[in-house]
């Protein structure tokens, strides 16, 4: 009985992949939309935002320029776009783009990661206006860098987005490349905890990285691209504030030249898996074998059919493009040219493998470095916005509504971080389980829209869904009709309770800590000679850093001598012996 029963699933699942997976024309709409943009240097393109920045339900679009141009803004108005001027006056050459609402209070902010200059932080200060936070929230505003990617994420989540990033040197004085960790203090202001959090994977040549949950733990690990056959890295997230290089024995560290990291669930397991792109030897698939706390990955392009080998590969996504319920694979191409690939759509047939189809795009054939999605009309049918370089146009790519059905789910966290970041969302239909993971921050210098989207072919309603929000807090909804955007607000099913687990320090306001901080006493603050800590928990580590993330301290005791140390603010971490952290700022006279 079991092997008919089997037998009719996977017959069902060829017959609904056979009619739903139809073509759909794509067609280049970007200049009839309103959207006029070219990128003419060729240092790797510049960054693509497909997130509502303005918060009225529609995707908005965000496009980095060159030196000599503003970043282009453009408005969603239901009808076209519109661009706005002197949002925010900065001409630089501008890489990653990413909105976020660091400060979690309702409206988004946005961090631009930079070429050759420092990386800025504006904060909203409410209906659009933006201030320049980068000095007063102590991130560096004369570093000069070259910040590729950068992603946002609640690594020890407490609440509150923490912040990575690439960073690669322009000359051997600035020390060597790395990537740069910046824990958000909830007060306005980031830590930096590099060197602490064993985060700085140095040495190697970045060019982007994910916050993926490998092992489904919750615990958000870090995932990045390193180029010139440098060694790609995966630090498993140990819960405690600290990271683990895995990247030998979980099979994922690939020595490739390494342009990108799209996380998706092509195989719908619940697991997430990676695509690399890479130069003309090929892309890869990692395909996500764990079980438990063991993070396990094989790579598999190849056999998948989406190594794209030839071709030279940049920034990469997931998406359904059909709503068959499996999620495909675009890449963009850096070759100018109709006989080799320049950029490609593999089409995910639903039994582990994928096919090249053109899906139109014609046209799509320049030099293209980074993409992103989103839903411009909310029709449920996904738009790809790609940026060219070398003067080529920026690309619009839309396509009528295939026959099929879908889903949106938009996340608002009360306890966990505001945008939800970090977030499972699992649908269940019939035979079939979709999973997506929600990043800030995607492939390679993109941001997909925050509608987390879900194909559903010729069915009207969905047996359930579940959100599971960095708290550990499940929302669970039932019998929802399909081609609707679902808002998920956390705890709005169990009554408005948010249930917390055990495992972690949840910042509930600004500067207040829930539990550890009032079992915790330090004085004097501010000090001069020496600082004295008094709790009632087993501490089992204290450090002291400066403002610059340097540790200027280290011990068991209770009693720190501060003598010889500058004057000026610091930060206290201190871990009891479950492990968890607790920070505070303090003075020294």
């Amino acid at each position: 009985m079991k092997q008919i029963a089997l037998l009719s699933i996977i017959i069902f699942r060829i017959a609904a992949i056979d009619l739903y997976s139809q073509d759909v024309n794509y067609q280049d709409l970007a200049l009839s939309q309103g959207i006029d943009h070219t990128f003419s240097n060729n240092t790797n393109g510049s960054g693509v935002s497909f997130v509502d920045f303005d918060g009225d339900g529609l995707d908005d679009i965000t496009l980095g320029t060159n030196e000599d141009d503003v970043i282009h803004f453009y408005k969603n108005t239901g009808t076209g776009f519109v661009r706005l001027n002197n949002l925010i006056d900065l001409q630089e050459n501008t890489k990653s783009i990413l909105w976020v609402d660091y400060d979690n209070d309702g409206d988004k902010d946005v961090f631009i990661g930079a070429y050759q200059s420092p990386n800025k932080l504006f904060r909203n200060e409410g209906e659009m206006n933006f201030l320049d936070v980068t000095i007063q929230s102590n991130l560096p505003a004369a570093d000069s860098l070259n910040t590729f990617g950068a992603i946002w994420g609640d690594y020890d989540r407490d609440g509150w987005l923490d912040l990575y990033y690439s960073a690669r040197i322009n000359s051997a004085d600035q020390g060597v490349h790395r990537n740069r960790l910046w824990k958000n203090m909830a007060d306005g202001t980031f830590m930096e905890v590099t060197n602490f959090a064993n985060a700085g994977d140095e040495g190697r040549l970045p060019f982007c990285s994910a916050f993926v949950d490998m092992n489904n733990d919750l615990w958000p690990d870090i995932y990045t691209a390193n180029d010139k056959k440098k060694r790609n890295t995966l630090l498993l997230n140990n819960a405690n504030g600290l990271f683990t290089d895995i990247s030998e024995e979980s099979g994922a560290g690939i020595e490739m030249d390494a342009m990108c990291v799209a996380p998706g669930d092509y195989n719908n397991d619940g697991r997430l898996d990676i695509y690399l792109s890479n130069i003309a030897t090929g892309g890869k698939l990692l395909t996500n074998q764990s079980n438990g706390d063991e993070c396990v990955v094989i790579e598999n392009a190849e056999e998948t059919m989406v190594a794209m080998s030839g071709g030279i590969g940049w920034g990469s996504v997931f998406v359904d493009v059909n709503n068959d319920g499996w999620e495909d694979l675009y890449v963009s191409g850096m070759l100018i040219s109709n006989d080799q690939y320049s950029s490609q759509l593999f089409v995910n047939d639903g039994l582990g493998a994928f096919s090249e189809d053109d899906f139109g795009f014609v046209g799509d054939t320049v030099r293209s470095f980074n993409n992103a999605i989103g839903d411009i009309d909310n029709d449920g049918q996904m738009e790809i916005m790609v940026i060219n370089s070398a003067g080529f146009n920026s690309q619009l790519w839309k396509a009528e509504k295939p026959d099929a059905n879908w889903l949106k789910v938009n996340l608002e966290g009360t306890v966990s971080n505001r945008d939800g970041i970090g977030a499972w969302i699992s649908l269940y239909t019939e035979d079939n389980e979709q999973t997506r993971y929600t990043t800030c921050g995607n492939g390679f210098m993109g941001q997909n829209s925050e509608n987390i989207h879900f194909g559903l072919a010729d069915l009207e309603a969905i047996d359930s869904l579940t959100v599971t929000w960095p708290t550990g807090h499940i929302d669970r909804y039932y019998d929802i009709q399909a081609s609707q955007i679902l808002k998920s607000i956390e705890g709005e099913t169990n009554n408005g309770i948010v249930n917390i687990d055990s495992d972690i320090n949840i910042i509930s306001d600004i500067g207040e800590h829930d539990n550890f901080e009032s079992e915790i006493n330090i004085y004097p603050n501010p000090f001069e000679d020496f600082i004295i800590i008094e709790s009632s928990l087993q501490i089992s580590d204290l450090r002291m850093y400066d403002m610059q993330g340097r540790l200027v301290s280290q011990q068991k005791e209770n009693v720190i001598s501060t003598i010889g140390l500058n004057s000026g603010l610091y930060t206290l971490v201190i871990i009891d012996g479950k492990q968890k952290t607790e920070t505070r700022k303090i003075i020294k006279l």
